[in-house]
């Protein structure tokens, strides 16, 4: 324990020395572009989906892309809340990169979902979030938003499945 923490001391230090004496200049952050956010699946226990964000690394040393925060917010009423996705994607030094997080939330308020899909063409949603990227030694918190939808088609099929089966009944004698 105590031979990690001097170590850490050691690279603190020598990252200070080098900002200080030798001209290094710190890391900037990045630069985050969603491109899309689409519905893979909707079903009975919940939205998944498949962001995509293009990340740019302005600087001359590799930056890694460690984890993506997203909330998903229905026709901006419905808060389906917040998750976290690993990612590690290394993003090399002047260049762009893909991120691409699978990200799988739970139906909030199922019956305000429904009565959207009922009363809408297409239900709207949007992805806050943000993207965890640095070195081991600096991490920044790049935040994006994006948007997307939901079909009238894709939120019914979602109640004809949750619908009980009715019994068969035997025809009538007349």
């Amino acid at each position: 324990m105590l031979h990690a923490l001097t170590r850490s001391l050691w690279a603190a230090l020598a990252l200070l020395v080098c900002f200080a004496l030798t001209g290094c200049e710190k890391p900037k952050p990045p630069t985050l572009e969603p491109e899309s956010a689409v519905v893979k699946s909707v079903t009975p226990a919940g939205l998944e989906l498949e962001l995509t964000v293009d990340a740019y690394n302005p600087n001359s040393i590799p930056l890694i892309a460690r984890k993506l925060k997203a909330r998903v917010k229905i026709d901006g009423r419905v808060d389906l809340g917040e998750v976290e996705v690993p990612t590690k994607v290394n993003i090399k030094a002047k260049s762009h990169e893909k991120i691409v997080a699978p990200v799988s939330l739970a139906w909030g308020d199922a019956a305000s979902i429904a009565m959207m899909a009922l009363s809408k063409e297409t239900v709207p949603f949007t992805v806050e979030g943000t993207a965890s990227v640095g070195t081991d030694d600096i991490n920044f918190d790049i935040p994006f938003e994006t948007s997307g939808s939901l079909t009238r088609k894709q939120l019914m099929e979602l109640g004809a499945k949750n619908l009980p089966q009715l019994p068969q009944l035997p025809p009538l004698p007349f």
